[in-house]
């Protein structure tokens, strides 16, 4: 190891960011969803943003319910909310917060390997294996969703030096995510496990009972306290009863275990491999536990195996000392099949796959059909014709809101509020096709039309000039716009 500390702090530092920005470029977030979601804040229909507005709700209003339902549960994850309205972050910076956690976990990743002897290589490549996993996805990929802390707060549990920075984590972290709570254990048996193993000193009452009893106060406020505060979904029955987990069947589960960690199952396998007997049995058994229970408790599978990452880094721990007997070839085909082997979001009723850099990046052109500004246009037409005013009124607004040039649908929503009476509402929409379109004479020409239905023929009259003076010879002739001249003529 470098003899300099400054030198090897940096080393370390570097060596997580290009591990983040190799882990990003594979599995790339999709900025197609993002630029939308950025436009329109409070859209919910898409997966990828839907957590996120909700937690924009809890930065304005901390321990408010949930409107969205889906999302009930995060009612009292309130660390990142408070952090945000507290320092007054604007969206960006703070769902930025989820990939500096990212950075955070591979660097506390390469510090562990790195203070037990490892080499660079070899803490990049368990960095990269480990990271390759769901908390990673989630935490890049969606907004919202800040996994990447409570998967630090974890590890800083099995593997952090400082007693003070364990009990920390144990304040800090369920406050991300409750669930950690329920991970805490086998968090605390890898940090006995390694402690031992390394012949260091374990602190039954600093290093075991001080966690349990910060962990026993957390769920003592929060389902003491708070449990009278709590929204339905909020509450233990209300989260249960809202679970849709009970339909998917034992393949999709199993997919959604594999990809929780994927190749980072190897280090799970290697910790009971390397361990001695009876502390393999035990640590097995409570990670067959911690899956059992990560299933019942969460729709996202996948997710939900963020919480056995510090028995996968415990292997890696292990693997140190056995390297000599390990093939060569090992440690980087697993960090290539880690990176190449294609990847998911997994949950009880839909499978969401992973795409790399190019394909997000040409997103940012070629959005999403389910947020594409044209296809709701053409939907709200549809919807028009059969009747729907209503929702063609909402399509409409959505494709307004969407579009680089919102010229067609600002038409289409002035005509229906025109059909419907509603005449201030459409002579605005018309501007917008004005402001938007000034050469289209269609634009000027709607617009003089709703100012006539508002008494204004002066206005009227400048429109419909500049509609001439924009259009063909023939355009006169037209019989809409004949019969409009002729009521124009005779308005006063």
């Amino acid at each position: 190891m470098d003899s300099t500390p400054q030198r090897e702090l940096l080393r370390r530092w570097l060596l997580a960011a290009g591990c983040f920005a190799t882990l990003l470029f594979f599995f790339s977030p999709p900025w197609g969803a993002f630029r939308v979601w950025a436009r329109v804040p409070e859209m919910g229909g898409m997966i990828e943003v839907r957590r996120g507005a909700a937690v924009l709700q809890q930065v304005q209003h901390p321990g408010v319910e949930i409107a969205d339902k889906l999302h009930a549960a995060i009612q009292w994850r309130l660390l990142f909310p408070v952090i945000g309205r507290g320092l007054n972050l604007p969206p960006v910076f703070f769902f930025a917060l989820a990939p500096l956690g990212c950075v955070l976990v591979l660097a506390f990743i390469v510090t562990v390997l790195r203070r037990r002897g490892a080499s660079f290589g070899f803490a990049a490549v368990a960095a990269l294996v480990l990271g390759a996993g769901s908390w990673f996805f989630t935490s890049v990929c969606w907004l919202g969703y800040f996994d990447s802390w409570v998967v630090l707060g974890l590890l800083l549990v099995a593997f952090a030096e400082a007693e003070w920075s364990v009990w920390a984590a144990c304040v800090w972290a369920p406050w991300v995510d409750e669930r950690l709570v329920l991970a805490l254990p086998l968090a605390l048996l890898c940090r006995w496990l390694q402690r031992t193993a390394a012949g260091k000193p374990f602190d039954l009452k600093k290093e075991l009972g001080v966690p349990a009893a910060l962990a026993l106060a957390f769920v003592v406020v929060r389902l003491g306290l708070l449990g009278g505060k709590s929204a339905a979904g909020a509450t233990v029955g209300g989260y249960f009863a809202g679970l849709e987990n009970s339909g998917a069947g034992a393949g999709r589960m199993g997919f959604g275990v594999w990809e929780g960690l994927r190749v980072g199952w190897i280090g799970v396998v290697a910790a009971c491999l390397l361990l001695p007997r009876a502390q393999a049995i035990v640590i097995g058994v409570a990670v067959i536990a911690l899956v059992a229970i990560g299933l019942g408790t969460a729709q996202d599978f996948s997710r939900a195996m963020m919480f056995v990452t510090p028995v996968a880094l415990f292997g890696a721990v292990l693997a140190l000392g056995r390297l000599e007997k390990l093939p060569r070839w090992l440690p980087g085909a697993a960090a290539a099949l880690a990176l190449v082997l294609p990847a998911y979001h997994v949950m009880s009723n839909q499978v969401n796959p992973i795409f790399y850099f190019y394909h997000e990046l040409a997103a940012l052109d070629v959005p999403p059909p389910a947020v594409m500004p044209e296809l709701i246009e053409l939907r709200a037409v549809n919807a028009m014709e059969r009747g729907e005013y209503a929702q063609a009124m909402d399509d409409l607004t959505l494709a307004i809101r969407l579009a680089d040039n919102p010229a067609g649908p600002s038409r289409h929503r002035g005509m229906l509020a025109a059909s419907l009476g509603h005449w201030e509402e459409a002579k605005r929409d018309f501007a917008a096709v004005v402001e938007h379109q000034p050469e289209n004479p269609e634009g000027w020409f709607l617009r003089a039309q709703a100012e006539l239905a508002l008494h204004d023929a002066a206005a009227a009259r400048s429109d419909v000039e500049k509609a001439r003076s924009l259009s063909p010879p023939d355009w006169n002739s037209r019989p809409d716009v004949a019969r409009f001249l002729a009521r124009l003529n005779q308005a006063k």
